[in-house]
């Protein structure tokens, strides 16, 4: 089935349920209609039960992050169960949605030759990863062999997508940045205008180091 409502892409909340609640409340603002989440539910903040009890209940569709499948945390045994059976990737048609790369070696989407490296082994024209804590967008239509390339965009202004060309897509994170970025960040996709935008807003963030 083809992505058809307008969706936000949450990812690496990391027990941060203070950013994590000034996501859902900025969510139902923009007017999304649904929420996929790219894993790292905990291990950061003092707030995993919460988080994980949250995204239970609200039924959120949500792959399993590193940090969901190895922690050194202590949760309830049902909420231990939830993050266990987490799939480690949602395929919708075109789209595809995972935690850190559709590949079968898993390296950080971080730069622009490891963009190419999962263009050049899969075939999804949309592809949603976490895990870097930045926000990113990388097109498989470059002047570049064996590199992507690498689109510049504006926070909180929707980006117009070509359908002829394929996408890499990082939001960014709830938990906290490794860019520099001082800013709680998560990503909309719009199928109808065919747009993707990265959302940047004010809220507290955990220590990096924490």
């Amino acid at each position: 089935m083809a992505p058809t409502e307008r969706t936000a892409i949450i990812s690496d909340i990391h027990g941060h349920y203070a950013g994590l609640k000034i996501v859902l409340d900025d969510i139902v603002q923009t007017g999304c209609n649904r929420i996929i989440c790219l894993g790292d539910l905990v291990e950061g903040g003092d707030d995993n039960e919460q988080v994980v009890a949250l995204m239970q209940t609200q039924k959120i569709d949500c792959v399993q992050g590193n940090h969901d499948k190895f922690n050194d945390i202590h949760l309830a045994q049902e909420l231990q169960n939830y993050l266990d059976q987490l799939p480690e990737q949602i395929v919708e048609d075109y789209a595809l949605y995972t935690h850190i790369s559709p590949r079968q070696t898993k390296y950080t989407i971080n730069h622009e030759i490891e963009a190419w490296n999962v263009f050049n082994e899969t075939s999804y024209r949309l592809i949603f990863v976490g895990h870097t804590h930045a926000s990113l967008i990388f097109g498989e239509a470059s002047t570049e062999f064996g590199e992507a390339k690498r689109h510049t965009f504006e926070y909180n202004k929707p980006l117009m997508l070509d359908k002829q060309d394929r996408y890499i897509i990082c939001g960014g994170a709830i938990g906290y940045g490794r860019d520099g970025i001082e800013k709680i960040r998560y990503a909309i996709f719009d199928p109808m205008n065919y747009s993707v935008e990265i959302r940047a807003i004010n809220g507290p963030l955990l220590s990096f180091d924490r």
